[in-house]
């Protein structure tokens, strides 16, 4: 499968079967992940996946109680481990970092038929709580991830036509 064919299968899934993703195929997503750039080459996160049902139950909680989150065979947590540094741009680089990564991990579940949604719903003190995250650390982002109920068939995408969202050289409305 080449990057087009990914982005184009790659949808927010909510729907899982009852089936779980084997280890060694999270660890070969992740090893994708790992590959993603960041910020000076920090590389200033950490991953949990949660695999276990009753603690599944515990994230599905402190994520609003979203049905689909105790669904997925696992959830991924990207946590950034320095949420302070901040780029020379103003911009935090854990958020921007974790969200290349995040994205790697979805580009790649997809290349393996497997359905994700991003998660920014969530009480950020439960979830740190739920996984032992240090309270200096910050969860960007959760994911969860399995077989989805429906084929993620390449289909085309309700999004903005490229001129009316670029410009050249300078910003225009």
């Amino acid at each position: 499968m080449d990057v087009e064919e990914a982005i184009l299968r790659r949808r927010a899934v909510r729907s899982f079967e009852d089936r779980e993703v084997p280890k060694e195929k999270l660890e070969e997503i992740m090893n994708s992940v790992r590959m993603a750039p960041s910020a000076s080459n920090k590389q200033d996160w950490k991953f949990v996946i949660v695999m276990d049902d009753e603690k599944k139950e515990e994230v599905y909680r402190a994520a609003n109680k979203q049905s689909f989150v105790k669904e997925a065979s696992a959830v991924i947590a990207g946590i950034t481990t320095d949420p302070e540094y901040r780029m020379s741009c103003g911009i935090p680089s854990g958020v921007v970092d974790l969200s290349i990564a995040m994205d790697h991990l979805t580009l790649k579940a997809a290349e393996e038929g497997l359905g994700t949604c991003w998660i920014g719903a969530f009480d950020q003190e439960k979830a740190k709580d739920v996984l032992e995250v240090p309270d200096e650390y910050e969860i960007v982002a959760l994911m969860p991830i399995g077989y989805p109920k429906t084929s993620l068939e390449k289909r085309s995408k309700n999004r903005a036509e490229a001129r009316e969202i670029v410009s050249y050289n300078t910003f225009s409305e």
